[in-house]
C-alpha cells in the first residue's frame, strides 16, 4: 500500500535521484519558463522549505518498501488562501495511480481547510498528464496561456511620454483587480477571477536579483487605469513581462512594452525578455497576433485545468506507462 507524507530531510537524496533521472533535456521545456535548473535550484528550494517549514507544501508517496514513487508541491495563490495551485508533480514510470492518489490527497487535505478551487497549468504536449487530471482527478479544461520570447525589438517606441506611467501602490489593488476581472472573458470569471489582495506588492522590492516591479498606466484626468504592468526577474538577466490591457487601449501596447524595456535597461543592458499571453483575457487573440507579426518565438503553451472542491469525478483514469515531469507557471 502506498504511503503519503510531508517531505522530510531523509527524502531529499531520493528526490534528487528521482528528479535527475526524469529531468532529461527532452522533458525540461519549463526550464526556460522558470530560468532555473530543476536538479539544483529546485532541490535547494526544497531544502529551505523543509528547514523553514514554509512554501511550498510538498508531499511524497512511497511504496511499502519505502521506494519513492512521486512528489507533489502546492501553494496558495498569493493574497487568496482559498485558491491553491499544483506547482510541480514528479512521478516514476508506471506510477500514474500514485499520481492520482497524491492529487486526491492534496484536494482532500486542503479542501477540508476551506480551499474551494484547485488549478494546474500543464504543457499542452503532456496529453497523458492532462488525462490524469481530467479523467482521474476530476479537473476540467478551463483555458490556455503561453510564454513567448521577444526575439527582436523593432516594435519599440522611442518617443513616448512617461508621465502617465507610475509605480503601482497597494492602494491601487482594487483598481487592478477590477481591471483584471472586467477583462476576463465571461465564462472564465467564476474560476479565474482575482481578489484585490492578490495584487498587493511585497516589501523590499529591488533588493537582490529576485525582483518584481509593478506599474500602472493611468488616465491623467480621471485616474482610470488603462493598463497594469508587472516586470519580474529571478537573476537580473531573464526578464518576464505580464500586463493587463483592455481591448479599447490595445493600440498602446507597443508603448507599454517600450516603457517596460526602458525600466529593464536601467538594471541590465544585456537581458532576455519573455512575455506571457493569457488566452482567458479579452486581448488574448490580439496579443498573439501582435507576437506573430513581430516574429516572437513561442516557448511554451499550457492548458489551465481547474477543480472546484465539490466537483465529482465522472470517469476513471486510463492506464499509462510513461514517467511524468510537470511544473506549471502561475495563473
Amino acid at each position: 500500500m502506498a504511503k503519503i507524507k510531508k517531505i522530510s530531510f531523509g527524502d531529499l537524496a531520493n528526490i534528487r535521484k528521482l528528479i535527475s533521472v526524469l529531468c532529461s533535456d527532452n522533458v525540461m521545456s519549463y526550464r526556460r519558463l522558470f530560468f532555473v535548473s530543476v536538479p539544483t535550484t529546485y532541490i535547494q528550494n526544497l531544502f529551505y522549505s523543509v528547514h523553514l517549514r514554509k512554501f511550498p507544501e510538498t508531499y511524497v508517496i512511497s511504496d511499502i518498501d519505502n521506494h519513492l514513487k512521486g512528489l507533489i508541491s502546492v501553494k496558495a495563490q498569493t493574497g487568496n488562501p482559498y485558491k491553491w495551485q499544483i506547482k510541480r508533480l514528479f512521478l516514476s514510470p508506471n506510477c500514474h495511480e500514485e499520481g492520482k492518489q497524491l492529487v486526491e490527497y492534496i484536494i482532500a487535505k486542503f479542501g477540508a481547510r476551506g480551499v474551494d478551487t484547485f488549478y494546474a497549468s500543464v504543457s499542452d504536449s503532456q496529453n497523458e498528464l492532462i488525462d490524469l487530471f481530467i479523467k482521474g482527478c476530476g479537473f476540467r479544461f478551463c483555458s490556455n496561456e503561453s510564454l513567448w520570447e521577444v526575439s527582436n525589438i523593432n516594435f519599440l517606441v522611442s518617443d513616448f511620454d512617461e508621465k502617465n506611467f507610475r509605480p503601482f501602490k497597494n492602494c491601487d489593488n482594487q483598481k487592478a483587480a477590477d481591471l483584471y476581472n472586467e477583462n476576463l472573458i465571461t465564462h472564465y470569471k467564476y474560476s479565474l477571477s482575482k481578489e484585490k489582495e492578490e495584487f498587493n506588492d511585497k516589501f523590499f522590492q529591488g533588493i537582490g536579483s529576485d525582483s518584481d516591479f509593478k506599474y500602472v498606466l493611468e488616465e491623467e484626468k480621471t485616474g482610470i487605469l488603462k493598463a497594469f504592468i508587472e516586470i519580474k526577474t529571478c537573476d537580473n538577466k531573464n526578464y518576464f513581462i505580464d500586463s493587463i490591457i483592455p481591448p479599447q487601449y490595445f493600440d498602446l501596447y507597443p508603448t507599454i512594452l517600450s516603457f517596460a524595456v526602458k525600466k529593464i535597461l536601467k538594471r541590465n543592458k544585456n537581458f532576455k525578455l519573455y512575455i506571457k499571453n493569457r488566452k482567458y483575457l479579452q486581448c488574448g487573440e490580439q496579443l498573439e497576433t501582435f507576437f506573430k507579426e513581430n516574429r516572437f518565438e513561442q516557448l511554451q503553451s499550457n492548458t489551465i485545468l481547474v477543480r472546484d472542491f465539490f466537483k465529482t469525478v465522472k470517469e476513471e483514469a486510463n492506464n499509462f506507462n510513461n514517467a511524468v515531469v510537470f511544473s506549471g507557471f502561475e495563473v
